[in-house]
């Protein structure tokens, strides 16, 4: 026996197909028994012209139009196998319901998307105009897609699931007073952030002097179980030179010039570090998607972003394979972030592709519309990053509270903990790290777990280093 229903509300029922007598309407709400044969039932489903004979709930003998029926519980033609489609074309819109339903987000040439109706039924309409395919995302969203802008694709690479760890982590400072606090005082935490800053805002190229900065720091908290992280951006290689400044005058050409420089840099740098278990990441610059004219970024197009981004991650891999490389922290959010995300990754060869999307989702939670969450929930933003290379995990690199430094900490611990507990619990395995923005109060805007006087702010304090997830 199979069962279905139909995809949109008041569906008309008849005594025979075609032109019998309306004998009643049907609503996606009620489940259908059909009266025919599963072989029968799997070949009309979603076909224009066809007619299902079905039982209602109310006992009701009827027949109803199959172009707008898909199935409840119809078993799969074991002869055939599981069927993935991808879009035709970047940015086709998916939707709750077929033809006019709500829109709820979009898929790209790249997605590999999950058919969830019988094979041989979506076959039949891939590339006909006016029909739907019922379709599941690779994070997971099940919706309708048009057929006409699909077409069929081989299975998607299984989903990297990332191997158990800690993924709490906390952002530092070398440069600030209370920005290196002993391994001890981070116990219970996974990651470590920095910034490689070789330039010292002067243009500096000098990498021993920068090696004799940050080699110490990685081994302090490698040693101690942490993982580090390292950020490579302007920092690194370019601020304070006269070429390249101000920053907002660069164009396509400068940043090709930069990005030679830049990655011969690198390239030192990691081999200062290659194969000594101290560093776990490579950040490829920070927030590279904000406006431009960004206080705490350098932001450049995403043509510009892809071309630094690859040619650094194949530096990298030549040296060092085995450290994760990641893209930069995108922070404009799931719509403008994830569009220049996947701007930056369609045009890029396979070969120079990073280990993961970061991103830095302030303002969003697990209550939209409280003070912390005025952006909305963390599953708009986790979705629309997650979709781009979902053979990978996510990176939060940076999120936290932002400019209230006078909020009682009990409110902010309330907020990390319903965050963290939440991605725990939803995404296990594909969130590799998720590192709060700062250590102390005075590392710029960032809510610390430390005051201006390096004290404890309880109960923010305990409860964040006992997130461990």
């Amino acid at each position: 026996m199979a069962t279905v229903r139909t995809t949109v509300d008041g569906i008309r029922i008849r005594e025979a197909p075609i032109n019998g007598k309306p004998i009643g309407l049907v609503f996606i709400r009620d489940v259908l028994v059909s009266l025919e044969s599963i072989e029968s039932t799997r070949r009309k489903l979603g076909k224009d012209g066809e007619w299902l004979h079905i039982r209602t709930p109310n006992g009701v003998e009827a027949y109803v139009a199959a172009q707008f029926l898909e199935a409840v519980d119809l078993p799969e033609d074991p002869n055939l196998p599981k069927l993935y489609v991808r879009p035709t074309s970047d940015g086709v819109r998916l939707r709750e319901q077929p033809s006019d339903g709500k829109p709820v987000g979009q898929v790209y040439m790249r997605d590999t998307l999950e058919v969830l109706e019988p094979t041989d039924n979506a076959i039949t309409k891939l590339g006909i105009q006016n029909q739907w395919i019922k379709l599941k995302t690779p994070f997971g969203l099940e919706a309708y897609a048009a057929a006409w802008m699909l077409t069929k694709t081989d299975p998607p690479p299984p989903i990297v699931r990332i191997k158990a760890g800690n993924i709490v982590g906390m952002n530092l400072d070398q440069f600030h007073p209370l920005g290196t606090p002993t391994p001890e005082r981070l116990s219970g935490l996974g990651w470590v952030r920095f910034g490689y800053n070789v330039s010292m805002g002067k243009g500096s190229q000098d990498l021993q002097a920068a090696y004799n900065l940050y080699r110490p720091l990685a081994e302090r908290y490698a040693r101690a179980g942490l993982k580090v992280m390292f950020v490579l951006t302007h920092q690194t290689y370019g601020e304070g030179r006269d070429e390249f400044w101000p920053w907002a005058t660069m164009t396509d050409a400068s940043w090709r010039t930069l990005t030679g420089r830049f990655t011969d840099m690198v390239g030192q740098i990691i081999k200062q570090y290659a194969g000594q278990d101290l560093v776990h990441a490579w950040q490829v610059w920070n927030e590279q998607d904000a406006p431009i004219g960004a206080a705490a970024s350098v932001p450049m197009t995403p043509s510009n972003y892809s071309y630094l981004l690859g040619q650094t991650v194949q530096c990298i891999r030549s040296i060092d394979p085995q450290t994760a490389v990641i893209s930069g922290g995108h922070t404009r959010g799931p719509q403008a972030g994830s569009k220049y995300a996947r701007e930056t990754i369609n045009v890029m060869p396979t070969v120079e592709l990073p280990d993961g999307i970061a991103f830095h989702p302030y303002g969003r939670g697990t209550t939209p519309g409280d003070r912390y969450s005025n952006w909305g929930h963390i599953d708009e933003e986790v979705n629309a990053y997650m979709g781009i290379l979902p053979d990978r995990p996510v990176w939060i690199t940076e999120w936290g509270v932002l400019d209230k430094e006078n909020d009682a900490p009990a409110d902010i611990a309330r907020y990390a903990t319903n965050f963290m507990t939440h991605l725990r619990d939803k995404y296990p395995g594909r969130i590799a790290a998720a590192i709060w923005y700062a250590w102390a109060i005075g590392m710029h805007n960032g809510f610390g777990l430390v005051g201006r006087d390096d004290r404890p702010l309880e109960p923010l304090y305990g409860n964040f280093l006992s997130l461990r997830a």
